[in-house]
């Protein structure tokens, strides 16, 4: 292989699934989120807002200024709204599990109550943020690797490397 990593490449994540990266993971949405779909309303906002002083209209430019300060507030509503709803419901709240992922040269092995395998060909992307790797399966399944849970203190940067050669442009940071 190019990047230098061993033929028998197995590189072993153990991530806790809890309430706490519940709550880590919705916020790292909420963020994401806001990022991707902020941009146009800022900007539609802001342009209106312009035309507006312009045309001397200042009462109406304000309230552009609160429907966007509203959205941004009904986005973070919504989305706690939804945390707290997971957290309620969600088995791993009351019974924490750990999830086994062991990153191979052509798969990736998790174990949980049951194992399975995933092939990086099915692997749809993987995203990488300040404290996961999320990982999105042909199945819509949704895999979040915690940077923490790896054994080695190099591990990460291998893994990263090996995924961005063998993934090319399905892997995002």
């Amino acid at each position: 292989m190019k990047s230098g990593v061993e033929q028998n490449m197995e590189i072993r994540n153990k991530t806790l699934y809890d309430k706490d990266l519940i709550i880590r993971y919705n916020h790292y949405y909420l963020m994401d989120f806001l990022k991707k779909n902020s941009l146009f309303v800022i900007l539609t906002a802001c342009g209106f807002g312009a035309y507006l002083l312009v045309q001397n209209e200042w009462e109406y430019a304000l309230a552009m200024v609160g429907i966007l300060a509203a959205y941004f507030l009904l986005a973070i509503v919504m989305q706690m709204l939804t945390t707290k709803r997971a957290v309620k419901r969600s088995p791993i709240v009351a019974n924490p599990v750990y999830q086994t992922y062991v990153f191979k040269e052509d798969e990736v092995e998790i174990f949980n109550i049951k194992a399975r395998t995933i092939k990086y060909e099915n692997i749809i992307r993987i995203k990488e943020s300040k404290e996961f790797l999320i990982v999105y399966d042909l199945e819509k399944k949704t895999f979040i690797v915690d940077k923490n849970g790896f054994e080695a203190d190099n591990d990460l940067n291998i893994l990263k490397d090996f995924l961005k050669e063998k993934l090319g442009k399905k892997y995002r940071k």
